[in-house]
Formats: C-alpha cells, structure tokens, sequence
C-alpha cells in the first residue's frame, strides 16, 4: 500500500513538473510573443501616424494644387476656346462680309443690266410676242426710221439745194426749170441709201433683241445664283449660331462638371474625415486593448509566479516525503530480505514478485536519479523564473513609463489631430471661399466673354447696317451715273447718226460738185 502511495505520488510529482516546465515554457513564450507583438505594434502605430500625417498633408496639398491645376486648366482651355472661337467668328464675318460685298456688286450689276432691259422692254416684248410678228415689226421698225431720217436729210439737202440753186439763179440768172433733173438724179441713190438704212436698222434691232437675250439669260442666271448664295447665308448663320448655343450648352455642362466635381471634392472630405474619425476610434480601442492585455498578463504573470512559487515549495514538500518514504521502503526491504532470508523455502512461489520488485526498484532508482536531475532543472528553472520576475518587474516599470510616455503621445497627438482638425476646418473654409472666388471670377469672365461678344456682334450688325446704307448709296449713285451715261450714249448716238448724215450729204455734195464740174 505504501508503495503504491509512494509510486502514485511519485507519477503525479513527475506530472506537476512537466506540467509547470510546460505552463514556464509556454509563459516565457507568451511573454515573448506578447513583447514582439507590442513592438510590433507600437512601431506599427508610430509609422500609422507618421504615414497618416504625410497622407494627410499630401492630401491637403494634393488636393489643393490638383483643384488649382484643374480650375487653371480648365479656365486655359476656356479661354483658348473662347479665342478660338473668336477666330472663327472673325473668319465666318470676313466671309460673310466678303460675300456680302460680291453679292451687293452682283446686285448692282443686275440692276444696271435690269434697267438697260427695261429700256430695252419694248424691243424685248414684241421680240417675245412670236417670230412672224416679230420680224414684220422689225422691218417695219426699220423702214420707218430709216424713212424719217431720208425724209428728214432730203429736207436738209433740199433746203441747202434750194438756197444754193436760188443763189446761182439769182448770180446767173438761170430758168428754175433746171432744178427738175438735179432733185429727181439722186432718187435711185436714195432708195440705196434707204435700203441700207433699212437692212442696218434691222440688224441693230436684232442685235439690241440677241443682247436682251442674253441679258435676260445672265438675269436669270445671277438671280439663281443671288438665291443660291442667300441660302448659303442663311446656311453659314444658322451654323454660326448653331455653333454659338453649342458653345453655351458646352459651357453650361463644363460649369455643371465643375459643381460636380466640387460635390465630389467636399464629399471626398467629408468621407476622409470620417475615415478619420474611425482610425482615431480604432486606435484608441487598441490602445485600450493594448492596456488592458498588459494588465491581464501583468496579472496572469503574478499570478503564475505565486503558483509557481507554491508548486516549487510543493515540490520540495513532497521531494521531503518521497525521502521519507524511500527510507521506509528501505527499511521494508531489509524487513523483506530478513523476511526471505527465513522463509527461502517460500521463495520459490515468489521469485517473480522479487525480480519484478528488484525491477521497480531499479526503476525507482533510476527515477530517483532523474527526479533529482529534475529537481536540479526545476530549481534552476525556478532561479531563471526569479530572474524573469525580476526581469518582468523591470518591463513592467518600462511599460509603465511607455504607457505614461504613449498617454503623452497620446495627448499630444490628439492635440495635434485637434489642430489638424481645426486646420482641415480652415483649409476646407479657405477651400470654398477660393471656389466661390473662382466661382465669381469665372463667372465674371463668362459675363465679361459674354458682353464683349454682344458688343463685336452689336457693332457688326451697325457696320453691316451702315455698309448697306454706303452700298445702298452707292448704288443710287451708280443708279444716277448710269442715267446720265444712258443720256449721253443716246447723245452720242444722235451725234454719231447727224455725222453718218452728215458724211452721207457731204458725199453727195462731192459728187454733185464733180458733177457740176
């Protein structure tokens, strides 16, 4: 029975030292482990911080000169469109104005050439009556101008005949029955004379009727192509200010991009303040977290040293036991032997039980020889628990000081995340009231842009206006010019036909001298 106590004591002594060699093994890694981790994490907070603050004012500065880069940009590209812009509304005006002036010398042509057909209406009118009236009211045309003019020149002739004739009469005193042969001679020349007057009049008709032809083709042709052009006008205008609401819609939609992409900015802000927010709220909760498991392994290690110093004092109570016990089973062997020693005749039966107690026995010595190797390890053990106490008692008033120093931190870091928070405020302040500035100014330049178009386009419908007035003046000059050319070519004309006549009479006085001659 008292070797079954002592063997049953022993395994459990065996048991509760590996067991506390395990739990120390374990505790000296948990500690290690838990160190590493708060390195890690302090140095893990420390580069957040470092890498939240860089982020922070990257952003700040980011996103401050990115929205100044773009409103710049964008407010270059405005302007180059505007210019641009402006280019092609100069352009498109030259154009206009370049037709406009072609169109006004094509207008004054057709007006000169309508009114020359206009005088001309009546050959133009009978020309179109048909082709049998036509050429009997030519000739008939003919003969009768060319009837005025002989009867018209045979009266001059006969005046200036019969003013010479009564002259010699009266110088030679010739009878004036002599005046019969020299009036009715020239007779065949006149009916020759008549008939070329005749023949020239019809060609002259029928070629003031071929230029009303022509004219009335080329009329026709330039009021398709004043028609074709008007519609080109109307075209260009309709494109330019097609082209003009165009470019107001483009910029109603760049002004609402803009606002969008405010609404975006600010709501960026607002998403990265409270991403903010929610790191300063986690980390507080880890630093919680952080403190309350040093408080709880601060505890488990007092712990677990007041345990270990109580199973340590176990150990040593029941390595005094296990002595006690191994002298009492000493003396219960000599009490065996003596035992064996009377009772050899008996020992036949129990040779095995000897053997195998020997066995045991040896088997406690050798465990008696690693218990007090384990004994050896485990006061050893307990001496590095001691020096791992003490060590621990020093982290502990090191962490004491970090945690006061963190709280420090802490402080000082909430201090500055309050700053950082009050000049976010002021920077995002500063932020709208510069949009809003932009805004205004950009605003303003639209209006400006704006006016000053309404103003080039106000001064280009009064120099149109006024150009039409100096065209349209001109045209009634030319209007007047073109009836006094008219009045001089028929001047001209009636001096030209008194010269033919004239030459015609002086050819027949030629003759008619030779003759008398």
């Amino acid at each position: 029975m008292a070797q079954a106590l002592s063997e049953e004591e022993f395994q459990r002594m065996q048991a509760q030292l590996l067991e506390l060699r395990t739990n120390n093994y374990q505790l000296s890694d948990e500690l290690r482990k838990n160190g590493v981790e708060l390195t890690s994490l302090r140095q893990k907070v420390a580069y957040l911080d470092k890498e939240f603050s860089k982020a922070q004012k990257a952003l700040s500065k980011s996103k401050k000169a990115q929205e100044v880069e773009v409103l710049l940009s964008e407010n270059e590209m405005l302007q180059a469109k505007l210019h641009s812009q402006e280019e092609d509304f100069r352009l498109q005006n030259s154009t206009l104005m370049a037709e406009f002036s072609k169109l006004c010398s094509q207008m004054e042509q057709l007006e000169q050439e309508n009114q020359q057909l206009k005088e001309g209406a009546a050959g133009a009118g009978v020309a179109q009556a048909g082709p049998l009236v036509d050429g009997e009211l030519l000739r008939l045309q003919a003969e009768n101008t060319a009837l005025q003019k002989n009867v018209a020149a045979l009266q001059e002739r006969y005046g200036k005949e019969a003013g010479k004739f009564s002259a010699v009469s009266e110088g030679q005193g010739d009878p004036p029955g002599g005046l019969a042969p020299t009036v009715l001679a020239p007779m065949p020349l006149a009916e020759v004379e008549l008939k070329w007057e005749m023949e020239k009049e019809e060609k002259r008709l029928l070629w003031e009727q071929l230029q009303g032809l022509e004219l009335s083709e080329k009329l026709k042709k330039k009021q398709e192509s004043f028609c074709r052009l008007q519609t080109e006008k109307e075209t260009l205008f309709n494109d330019s200010r097609n082209k003009i609401e165009e470019l107001q819609q483009r910029k109603e939609a760049d002004h609402k991009a803009q606002l969008a992409r405010t609404q975006k900015l600010q709501q960026e802000l607002e998403a990265a303040n409270q991403s903010l927010a929610e790191l300063r709220d986690q980390r507080q909760g880890e630093r919680l977290e952080h403190a309350a498991a040093l408080r709880a392994l601060q505890d488990q290690v007092s712990i677990q040293s007041a345990d270990a110093q109580e199973q340590v004092e176990g150990l040593l109570a029941e390595n005094n036991a296990l002595r006690t016990s191994l002298a009492a089973l000493e003396q219960i062997q000599t009490a065996k032997t003596q035992e064996l020693n009377m009772l050899r005749e008996q020992t036949t039966g129990l040779a095995a039980e000897l053997q195998q107690q020997q066995a045991e026995y040896e088997d406690l010595m050798g465990q008696k020889d690693d218990l007090n190797s384990q004994l050896q390890e485990s006061l050893r053990a307990n001496s590095r628990l001691l020096e791992q106490l003490q060590e621990i008692g020093q982290e502990k008033e090191q962490l004491t000081q970090e945690l006061q120093e963190a709280r420090k931190s802490a402080e000082k870091r909430k201090a500055m995340l309050d700053e950082l928070a009050m000049e976010t405020l002021q920077e995002k302040s500063q932020h709208k009231e510069e949009l809003g500035a932009v805004r205004l100014r950009h605003e303003k330049e639209v209006l400006g842009v704006r006016a000053r178009y309404e103003r080039e386009l106000r001064e280009l419908h009064e120099d149109k206006k006024r150009q039409e007035e100096e065209l349209r003046g001109q045209i009634r000059e030319e209007k007047a010019r073109t009836r006094e050319l008219e009045t001089l070519q028929q001047t001209v004309e009636e001096l030209q036909a008194q010269v033919h006549s004239m030459d015609g009479a002086k050819g027949w006085f030629e003759r008619r001298l030779k003759e008398a001659e």
